[in-house]
């Protein structure tokens, strides 16, 4: 039995799965793909994540369509049952993705605008964490002294 509920859940995860390549793309054409993997691994392996499960609703559906007998089983999968299990992998699919609402786009000048974004987020954290570790040095040596003795410095470095 054809199942026609497949339909719009294949259309949405398919435009989810162009959205996050579209993303990586560009981050890898900026050339900060390997910045951004490293500094932001929980990104790179939600979106991975995401995308395996927006994956699932068209196998299921491809098994659904062509009546394959999966193993152990007698008669092909149950439309409702394939239509509910696709319905849970999208619903998954957009809860990891609840957070990257303005960096995925289905344009290619929004997916740049994206990565750009992603991009200047971590550079700003950087500049963040910076000056928060100059000011603690700062403070620390109003209170203790010279953290460093730069004379000591010099002779080792003789």
């Amino acid at each position: 039995m054809v199942s026609y509920i497949h339909l719009p859940i294949v259309a949405l995860c398919s435009f989810i799965l162009l959205a996050i390549w579209r993303l990586w793309i560009c981050i890898d054409r900026l050339g900060f793909m390997r910045e951004v993997s490293r500094r932001a691994p929980t990104m790179f392996h939600g979106h991975l994540l995401a995308a395996v499960l927006a994956i699932m609703p068209l196998l299921i559906a491809a098994v659904a369509w062509s009546g394959i007998t999966l193993p152990h089983e007698s008669t092909p999968i149950n439309a409702y049952l394939a239509a509910s299990m696709s319905a849970a992998c999208l619903g998954g699919c957009l809860l990891l993705l609840k957070n990257t609402g303005e960096r995925l786009a289905l344009s290619w000048a929004g997916s740049r605008e994206g990565a750009l974004r992603v991009v200047a987020i971590l550079r700003i954290i950087d500049a963040a964490e910076l000056a928060y570790a100059l000011q603690y040095v700062n403070e620390h040596e109003a209170k203790n002294g010279r953290v460093i003795d730069t004379e000591a410095v010099r002779e080792v470095s003789k």
